[in-house]
Order: structure tokens, then sequence, then C-alpha cells
């Protein structure tokens, strides 16, 4: 069934060829359904339009202009059906007006051409109205939804944001804006919104009517996407306070949803001329609302749809403009038919009427309205915000002044919470984990306390080496031991954070390789003298000297060597990046660090460690082997096996230690150099204090641990004895050291 209306305003007197002849105007209003009713706010403003036309003097002079509309519910189906119902009536109609939602202004408008009929909308937006070849007898006093595009993406811009959930696809690629995600619901969003939230988005578009963006804003809220991190951005066309009404079937109160759309904006054409100036109808916009308001005829429960109101003032003017331009026309080229004659066969008359509505221009109570951009006008693009419960405008921007467009911020008026400006998204910031300088401070200065009790050890080894307490005990294999400690200790000076140089990679492990394998390698040679002197079965005279010992030390160090070369050729060191754990640098304004440090990494390493591994591990057992075997020999000064054991005992203890700690820190970077660098320097510590500390003592405290028959000679150890019921007994010995 057609709702209708019948609006008409006679002079008060008759024309003086009769009555005024009626121009009949069919507009479509959404009166009803859930999507968009605001039609009933444009009745009164209709109603005043009419009456301020058909008093204009001059204006459609012996004519009535009068307007019936019909009820779409913004529904594409009901609209098709009741429009075309009505233009089927008898007499034509001079244009369609409307709709005001676009899906109903779709569908009449790619048909009502073939009525030869112009249709003008007060409020549809789409984007695809602004297709000439597909609309062609279609104008719109709306800003279409792409004409927002400037200032969506200029607002974008003032705040730095970078990234948004949208459909403005080629403008915000052009303003080099990603677009992390686009979403489409039919129904239940749930699903879209919880995609959004996986991409971290924090600026979302919401171009839908106002029921759907009341079920997003609920479900926003469900989910946890509100907040002073989360920013809406919604069509200005939406009623005032579209988000606290008709919240029966959304399952949300409306706390909830006063929550949920804090701080979201809104941008839309000027519905109201923000310039106080007189137009077409010698009134201002600030008049034209008080007029609104007091009118018998106004409903305050219309009051959230007011905004539109000029529009639908403006729209009935430009009617009225064309079909005067149109009378004014077909008088001048002797037209047989007057205006109200006109039917939809009369293609001439249309063509007449859509030329004069594309010429038209006006100053309305909604601003200034002309059609030189094809079927759309250029306007004042106004934003708002919703601060507290309700909704401020915050900005105008000046899109009419294109491209010199600009943002006219009103003082004062954009409040932001703790006064800081949400982001796009969580600012990640990469930050580079340095070794804290305390910490590589004190293991260098540890390490360099060992370095200097080494020279120390050095300096006794050379100036006691006649004593025969030291010379016993092999100085020149001392000096190599002591030389492998001084590089260990070296090592800990060697730091493979911070740097680009896979050179201190290769100088760390080769620097620790050699001097372990030095430091031990010297240890176990000065055993394997005592060993082979005191295993000697068939009483020979034997003579080791020192440099068969360090032939022995050099062959290890070789191999250790070999492998390190080897290692260094075919799969070379190489600093990479290293990720460590994110933490949250700022939770008030998202900040989100990116820890990461420069380590060093070899592909293959995993095979030369465990090459290395098993030749150190050999060194070591080879040495616990000889530490036992000559365990029961009683020359102390000769005979290192004690200290042997007790070293053993320390590196075993250190490295499971060091291991362990080392497994369990993967990853802390900076508490596994302090681990590995005290483990060194307590091992190698302890090493040189088990070793030169007894022979220190006893050359302070003239110790004399040598047998009577035992003397010192200057290049080699050469001992002869017997031996009894497998039990040694030196008989002679002489030890030329």
């Amino acid at each position: 069934m057609i709702v209708a209306i019948l609006f008409a305003h006679v002079a008060g007197c008759l024309a003086l060829e009769g009555e005024p002849r009626e121009l009949r105007l069919l507009g479509m209003l959404p009166m009803t359904g859930t999507a968009w009713p605001g039609g009933s706010a444009c009745l009164v403003p209709i109603q005043m339009a009419l009456a301020d036309v058909n008093a204009y003097p001059n204006l459609l002079h012996g004519y009535n202009l009068t307007y019936k509309y019909i009820d779409t519910m913004c529904s594409r189906g009901i609209c098709v059906y009741r429009t075309f119902k009505a233009l089927n009536e008898y007499p034509s109609y001079m244009m369609l007006l409307g709709g005001a939602c676009s899906p109903c202004t779709e569908s009449t408008a790619e048909a009502s051409h073939y009525y030869n009929i112009t249709q003008l909308s007060y409020a549809s937006t789409s984007p695809i109205l602004s297709d000439r070849a597909r609309f062609k007898r279609l104008f719109r006093l709306g800003a279409p939804d792409q004409s927002m595009n400037p200032t969506r993406v200029n607002l974008l811009g003032a705040f730095n944001w970078r990234q948004s959930m949208n459909e403005l696809v080629v403008a915000l690629k052009e303003a080099d804006i990603d677009i992390i995600s686009q979403e489409v619901f039919i129904q239940d969003p749930i699903e879209r919104l919880k995609n959004i939230k996986d991409h971290d988005a924090r600026i979302i578009f919401a171009n839908t009517y106002e029921d759907k963006a009341r079920t997003i804003l609920c479900h926003a809220y469900k989910l946890g996407m509100y907040g002073k991190k989360i920013v809406w951005i919604f069509p200005g066309w939406h009623s005032e306070n579209f988000w606290q009404s008709r919240l029966d079937d959304i399952g949300c109160t409306a706390e909830q949803m006063n929550a949920a759309a804090e701080g979201s904006f809104l941008t839309s054409a000027i519905f109201y001329n923000p310039i106080e100036e007189r137009g077409i109808a010698n009134i201002t916009s600030f008049e034209f609302k008080s007029r609104l308001t007091t009118h018998p005829s106004y409903n305050p429960a219309t009051r959230d749809y007011d905004f539109v109101s000029g529009q639908c003032y403006d729209h009935i003017w430009l009617c009225a403009l064309a079909l005067n331009c149109t009378i004014t026309a077909l008088e001048s080229m002797g037209h047989p038919k007057s205006l109200d004659q006109f039917s939809y066969a009369d293609g001439d008359i249309a063509d007449i009427i859509f030329g004069c509505t594309a010429k038209a221009s006006i100053v309305g109570v909604a601003g200034r309205v002309s059609f030189n951009n094809g079927s759309d006008p250029n306007k004042i693009i106004k934003v708002e915000r919703i601060q507290g419960g309700k909704r401020v405008l915050v900005a105008y921007f000046r899109q009419d002044l294109a491209p010199a467009s600009y943002f006219e911020w009103i003082e004062g008026a954009l409040v932001w919470k703790d006064n800081i400006i949400p982001r796009d998204s969580t600012h990640f910031v990469n930050e580079e984990q340095v070794l804290p300088l305390y910490i590589y401070i004190t293991m260098c200065c540890l390490a360099g306390i060992g370095m200097m009790f080494t020279l120390v050890c050095f300096i006794f080894n050379i100036i006691y080496r006649n004593n025969k307490i030291v010379k016993l005990s092999s100085p020149n294999i001392n000096n190599v031991l002591l030389l492998g400690c001084f590089m260990c200790y070296a090592t800990v000076f060697i730091k493979t954070t911070e740097t680009d140089n896979a050179t201190v990679c290769e100088a760390r492990v080769f620097c620790f390789c050699l001097g372990f394998t030095l430091t031990f390698g010297a240890l176990f040679s000065k055993t394997w003298r005592v060993y082979r002197i005191f295993t000697n079965k068939k009483l020979l005279r034997m003579t080791i000297k020192d440099y068969q010992l360090l032939l022995i030390i050099g062959i290890v160090v070789a191999v250790v060597l070999l492998v390190l070369i080897v290692w260094a050729i075919y799969t070379p060191h190489q600093i990479i990046i290293q990720k460590v754990e994110d933490k949250v640098h700022d939770t008030i304004n998202d900040v989100v660090v990116h820890q990461y440090m420069r380590v060093c990494f070899s592909p293959e390493s995993r095979y030369f460690n465990w090459t290395l591994y098993l030749i150190e591990g050999a060194l070591l057992a080879f040495g616990a082997f000889l530490a036992w075997e000559t365990r029961h020999v009683k020359i102390e000064a000769l005979n290192d096996s004690h200290q042997i054991g007790l070293c053993l005992y320390n590196v075993v203890i250190l490295s499971g230690v060091g291991l362990t700690l080392s497994l369990l820190l993967d990853g802390q970077v900076i508490l596994l150099y302090g681990v590995t660098s005290g483990c060194l320097i307590i091992g190698t510590f302890v090493t040189e204090i088990v070793v030169f500390f007894p022979k220190v003592k006893a050359v302070y405290t003239k110790v004399d641990s040598v047998p009577g028959n035992v003397f010192p000679g200057p290049s080699s150890t050469t001992i002869a004895g017997s031996m009894m019921q497998r039990k040694q007994t030196i008989a002679s010995t002489k030890l030329d050291i």
C-alpha cells in the first residue's frame, strides 16, 4: 500500500488565467524500517519549502508545486515496487525525489531515466551513484562516500595514522597508508571483527547503515575492541545518537554502547551552512533551524535525524529552480506543451528539465550547492567526534577549496584521553640489547687480575728457575701452562656482541680453544713424563727432555689448530641478528620493544664443536688416567698428579654448571656472558693456584721436598733404580731439567 501525503499551497488568489496548474513531485522517504528511518525528519522541511517556493515572487508563476511521498522502508525491493507503481499514476510527476537510502536510489535511478524523469536524491551517498553512464538522470545533494576520502585520508595523516581497515583502497594506497584488511558482512559481524582484532587494527572505517553500526559496536565491546587505543570512523549521516537508540535486540546496554562508541569519528558533508549567509530563501541556517523547531507540525521525536532537514529543504528549492528554468525555456522556444502537460513520453521536455537541474546553483540552508562535478555536489566536510557520550564538532575540512584543501580545527574541541593520540597499531621499536657496561667491566677487571697473577707466576718461574723445587716441576712447561691461562683470560675481553666484524668471533674461538689446550696439554705432559719414568719396569736409564714434552704439546695444539682453521675456511663465522624476547616498554602509548642482539653464527658449527669436544675430552681423560697411575709417586715437587686431580674436578664441576646454566639461559645472552666468563675466570685461576701455590710455598718456607739422591741437571730427566716385589724403590735417580 502506498502511503502518501500531499502538500499544496494556494497563494490565496487565482492567477489571471484561472487556478494555478499543478506540478507534481514524487518523493521517496524511509519513514519506517530498521536501517535508517530518517525520512520523518523531512516532512516539516519539505512543507516549509513548498510554502516558501509557492509564495516566492516570479518563481513558477501560474503553477503550484505539490509533493507526494512513498515509504521506502530503506528496502530495495519495497522501494522499487512502490516507486514505479506511483509513476504509473496519472497525471505524470515532474521529478522523482529520493531516495535517502543508497540501495533504494540505485535501484530506482538505474531505471527511472526510461520514464524520462530527472531524479534528485537529498541524502544518498553511495559511490556507485556517481556513475553517470549507469544513472543517466540522477543528481544528489548528499556528498558521495568517495567524496569523504580526501577528508578521511587527511584525517589519518593529521594524526600520523599509517594503517587502517577500510574500503578506501585507492585513496589510501595513493596516500601511502597500509590497508591491513577489508571485511564485508551481511548478518553477524562477529567473525569479521575477530579477524580485524587478529590484525591488531586500531583505526577502523565502518561504512554501513546505523543498524549495522550498532551491531558492530556491540560486538566490538564484547571483543574488547574499544577504548583509547581503538578509533572507529563512521559516516556522519547516522542519527544524532545512533549508538544509543534501538538497543533492545542487540544485547548491549546503553553504558556498554557509550563505552564502545567513545572516541569515534564521524565525517559527512555539512548539513547546515557554517557561514551565516542568506541564501535563496532569504534565511540563514540558524533562522531555518529556529523556524523548524517552532513549526506547529514539528515532532521532537525526529530530533536525531534533524541534521538532514536542511538538505530536504534545499532539494525542493532546486526542483523549483530547475522547473522554473524549464518553463522559461519552453516559452522561449514556443513549445506546444506547457510544463504541467508533461508526460513520460516527452523526451525533449525531460532533457530540458535535466539540463536546467545540471545548471542549478543555490546558496541554501545546507550550504552552497552546484553540480559542477556531474551528479555530485562539492561541499565542505565536517568532522565530529563522540566525546563524553555525545557528538562534538571538532573540525571542518575545506574540501570545497580543492586542491588547496585544509582542516579548520575548532580550538579546544578535540580532547584525547590522557592527552595521548592513539596509535594506528602497536608501535614496535627495534632496540639492540647490549652487554651492560658494569658486567663487562667487572668481568674484564677479574680477568685482568687473573692476567696479573699469571705474570706474577711467570716472573716467579723465571727468578727461581734454578731452584731445585721449581726446576723439578719443569719451569719451561710451566711457562707454556701460564701462556694457556693468559689466553683463557684474554677470551673474556673479546666481546662478540655489538659488532659487525666476524673476525671477532673467530678470535674468541681460537683464543679459548688454544688457551685450554696449552694449559692442560702442558699439565698432562709433565705427568706423562713422571708416568714414563716411574713405570719403567726394565730399570733402563731414561732421559726425557723438555723439547720432547713441548713436541707433544705442539702436536695436540696442531690438531686443535687444524680443526679451527678448517672450520674458519669451510664454514666461517658470521654476525646475525638474534631476536630476544619482546617487552612492553610503554603500556600507556602502546609501545613494544623488539630486542635483538648481534651474535656469532656458523652454519655447521655443531660438527666442529663436537670434534673439539672429543679432542679436549680425550685430553682430559688421558690426564686423569696419568694422574691416577702416578698417584703413589711421593716426590711432591716432581709429581703433579694430585694437582691434576683437583684441576680436573674443578674443570668438570664448572663445565657442568656452565653447561646447565647455558641451557637454562638460552637466549639470555647477557646472563650467559656473565656465567661463561665467571666459570672461565674461576676455572683458570683455580688451576694456577693449585699448580703454583705449593711451589711458591715450598720456595719461601725453604721446605726440601726433594730426596737426597735426586739431583738437578741441565737439560733432561734421567733415572736408574731397582724394583722389588711390585714396590717402587728409587735406587739412583738423576734428573736433568
